[in-house]
């Protein structure tokens, strides 16, 4: 269980840095993601799993979405181009 769920979050530290290099979320703000994502994908890897569980983590992610696209706004023209640019590649494993 503990490779699944390290593995899962070591595949989103290239997004998490992304998102602190392009100046949305700050180093602190990271790491409560990190520590928030970790918990939530150890509940999700237990032997007996709630529907609570579940909800929690998908509200989780529209919570961390809203605030990238809030963010997003923020940074508009050319700066929001580069960095979708850069996310589509890191999400495609192009970086």
């Amino acid at each position: 269980m503990a490779e699944i769920v390290q593995q899962r979050i070591e595949n989103r530290i290239p997004e998490w840095e992304q998102l602190e290099r392009v100046g949305l979320f700050t180093k602190k703000e990271i790491k409560s993601m990190l520590k928030r994502a970790t918990a939530l994908e150890y509940k999700l890897h237990r032997l007996i799993i709630s529907k609570v569980d579940f909800i929690a983590y998908i509200q989780y992610e529209i919570n961390v979405l809203e605030i990238h696209w809030r963010a997003m706004k923020i940074l508009e023209g050319e700066s929001v181009e580069r960095f979708i640019t850069q996310y589509t590649l890191l999400q495609t494993g192009h970086i």
